[in-house]
């Protein structure tokens, strides 16, 4: 079977299994806001932060390294897993202990009683992430889907039975979230074995190749792990846990169309991009570029647009405050993904300097923007998150399109064309929410539907007259994919 073959059928199990987990995960979200309030959820999820920070800080390219370098023999494999599992240790030991001192700086009291057990949950599913990149490489993403989507469902178990019936609080999600990556980890190394990591004769060259390697792409995922989450960590210290609670909130439903579908492609598009021809790569870049955005770009836009209707209707009187929060930050299901496929045609280049430059101006525009704007409140400083992003994956295209001499109309189309069709959808959604109002139907739960409907048939009408020959692909794709059984 052909690689895009095969990837396209592990994109399918990606976001299939992806979407149905987090549909579990939305569900059991919802429970946790009627039995923990904001601030709690924003404490956990600012030592969620900081434990993250330091896996990351120890992780220097190593998934990436396994997937574009580790075909090449068992001593490339043994050496970056042995170095994967004890700069995870020494880096998640040190800071596991160190919440008392960051307590006082976000002004979360208890943050140093979540800090330990949510760097023990890193640290299992750090030790399971080498085999992760192992099936990755080889394609197998059915048994990551299903490793993944089982562990996600068992920490919505274990978060709110614990939470609904125990006094433990925000405890219930550290205690989920070791269950996870417990259940995450386990059935990875079974599907996988031990077989990929034979004892190989320690050599300091081969160390050396791989920090040469990894290093720019660790600097540049810790950039690109702070512009997504150290926001938290920013709202905490302007306006206080309960806002972080709400912002977290906010931010993981404007996320769903970013992480649970466009982030599930681009998982596979890196082990794909690598395997082509050189000569295959830039059209690939554009395919994969005009099939994300048609697919991404309408969750996203519905989202924000049905987002004061869709609060109203989910969450009680003490969380409402997601609701403008949600719309701004859809933003970012829309501007994140556009330049996902040029990270991965750059990591099939191996051009990790350049990543790491794109991430670093990301990290330079999110906190500059919200130093600027937090004079003007929570709901302008997430603008500015949506507006650092956005400008990134800008330059991101222009790179391409200026040192690869990538054609600049297909990739540019690739997002226009989609962002068109979705104006149509939009359009007609506040239309219909106007026709309502007029009708006198104030029930969110009467509205709700009713908007989804109408846009979705808008963003279908839309992308069939402004983005046919990209629409016609989806079809097509999403036909192969179901006809050879996923």
């Amino acid at each position: 079977m052909s690689v895009g073959k095969r990837a396209a059928r592990g994109a399918l199990w990606n976001v299939g299994a992806s979407t149905g987990t987090r549909v579990i995960g939305l569900i059991g979200t919802l429970f946790m806001t009627r039995l923990l309030h904001p601030d709690v959820i924003g404490e956990v999820s600012s030592a969620l932060v900081i434990g993250q920070t330091a896996n990351w800080v120890s992780n220097w390219g190593f998934n990436q390294y396994i997937i574009v370098h580790g075909v090449k023999g068992d001593e490339q494999t043994y050496h970056v897993a042995v170095l994967n599992v004890v700069l995870g240790f020494v880096g998640l030991c040190a800071v596991a202990g160190t919440g008392a001192v960051f307590a006082p700086v976000f002004h979360a009291p208890h943050l140093a009683a979540y800090l330990p057990g949510l760097t023990l949950s890193i640290l299992i599913r750090r030790i399971g992430a080498i085999p992760d990149k192992v099936l990755a490489r080889e394609l197998r993403f059915r048994e990551l889907a299903i490793a993944s989507g089982l562990a996600d469902l068992a920490y919505t178990i274990t978060a709110i039975g614990l939470a609904a019936t125990t006094e433990l609080g925000g405890q219930a999600i550290v205690i989920g979230n070791i269950v996870q990556s417990t259940i995450a980890s386990a059935l990875i190394f079974r599907a996988t074995g031990l077989g990929w990591f034979r004892r190989t004769p320690w050599r300091w060259q081969r160390v050396r190749e791989i920090v040469r390697f990894g290093v720019p792409l660790g600097i540049a995922q810790l950039f690109d792990f702070a512009t997504r989450y150290w926001d938290n960590l920013a709202f905490g210290k302007y306006f206080g846990q309960e806002l972080v609670g709400l912002y977290n909130m906010a931010y993981n439903l404007a996320d769903i169309p970013a992480v649970q579908v466009g982030e599930q492609i681009t998982g596979v598009l890196l082990p794909a991009m690598a395997s082509l021809e050189v000569k295959d790569r830039k059209a690939a870049l554009i395919r994969s570029t005009a099939l994300m955005s048609l697919v991404v770009f309408p969750l996203a836009v519905g989202l924000g647009v049905v987002a004061p209707t869709l609060v109203r209707c989910l969450l009680n009187d003490q969380w409402q405050g997601v609701a403008p929060l949600l719309v701004v930050l859809s933003m970012l299901s829309v501007v994140r993904p556009m330049g996902w496929g040029v990270t991965a045609y750059l990591y099939a280049f191996s051009r990790t300097r350049a990543i790491m430059a794109l991430q670093l101006l990301k990290l330079v525009l999110l906190f500059g923007c919200i130093v600027a704007f937090s004079t003007l409140g929570p709901v302008w400083t997430a603008g500015a998150v949506g507006l650092a992003f956005g400008v990134q994956s800008a330059v991101a295209i222009g790179l391409v399109i200026l040192t690869d001499r990538v054609p600049a109309w297909p990739i540019v189309g690739a997002v226009v064309r989609p962002l068109a069709a979705c104006a149509v959808m939009a359009a007609a959604v506040l239309a219909a929410r106007h026709g309502l109002v007029a009708l006198g139907v104030e029930s969110a739960r009467v509205r709700l539907p009713i908007e989804i409907v109408t846009g979705g048939a808008a963003y279908v009408v839309g992308a069939l007259a402004l983005a046919r020959p990209s629409a016609r692909d989806l079809t097509q794709v999403l036909r192969r994919a179901l006809k050879r059984g996923g």
